[in-house]
């Protein structure tokens, strides 16, 4: 995640050792060499490497551990999309190479309170579902997600504890409910998880981790389905393209 543009030779000095890490060119133990030794090799000062590495350490390329060095991070999850585009998770983690699987969490069908009346524009009481699934990468789980819908959004007949979930948000528009979503709006935002999320996506408590807070709109902006997805920084980075024409 940019955070600025970087001065020349502190921007330099990280693509010279981003390059370096992509190419493999470290220790076999993934040991990057001393501040000191960077500095030489790249003719800058220690206070340019000092902040190269502290931006690679942000965007999650290196991890420095006090009294010990500096150290290649285990490859991350990249993943890039258009949001020109309807997107979702799957086919962005499918286009990447991974397997996918979805865990079915839970299903649980009440009465919406005042916050997820006000989410989903709707009267207080209103019957809805909410729906909680665990995204799995190459068996790594990756997303914790929580979703809710009025129960009268779905098509006659369509039955939430038997329908498919493994599916995009889309195509469960597309095959259970009265609308489809012709747009979506997240916001994204930095968050500690709780004690159940940080117990499934396998991390401690203390760790920040990404949430993405989904809305997903008919052509009448109508609120068919508000959800939130949370993502462990360490194991998905997303990169967004945008090419507005």
């Amino acid at each position: 995640m940019a955070t600025g543009k970087l001065p020349i030779l502190v921007q330099q000095t990280y693509e010279d050792i981003k390059e370096i890490i992509e190419r493999g060119e470290v220790e076999a133990s993934g040991q990057l060499p001393s501040e000191n030794i960077l500095s030489a090799q790249h003719n800058v000062s220690r206070a340019t490497v000092r902040t190269a590495l502290a931006r690679l350490e942000y965007d999650g390329l290196i991890v420095r551990v006090h009294g010990k060095g500096t150290f290649v991070r285990e490859k991350t999850l990249n993943l890039e999309t258009s949001l020109n585009e309807k997107w979702d998770f799957i086919p962005m983690l499918e286009e990447n190479g991974r397997k996918v699987k979805i865990e079915l969490i839970g299903i649980h069908q009440r009465s919406a309170g005042s916050e997820d009346a006000h989410l989903l524009n709707v009267r207080p009481n209103t019957e809805i579902v909410e729906l909680k699934r665990l995204y799995l990468a190459d068996g790594a789980p990756v997303i914790y997600s929580r979703n809710i819908f009025p129960r009268n959004a779905l098509r006659k007949g369509a039955d939430p504890v038997l329908m498919n979930y493994q599916c995009t948000a889309y195509e469960l528009f597309n095959d259970y409910f009265n609308e489809e979503a012709d747009s979506s709006l997240t916001d994204l935002l930095p968050v500690l998880p709780d004690e159940q999320i940080a117990a499934h996506l396998k991390i401690e408590k203390t760790t920040p981790i990404f949430l993405f807070k989904d809305l997903f709109l008919t052509q009448n902006e109508h609120i068919l389905l508000a959800g939130e997805n949370f993502m462990h920084e360490n194991l998905l980075k997303l990169r967004f393209l945008s090419n507005p024409k």
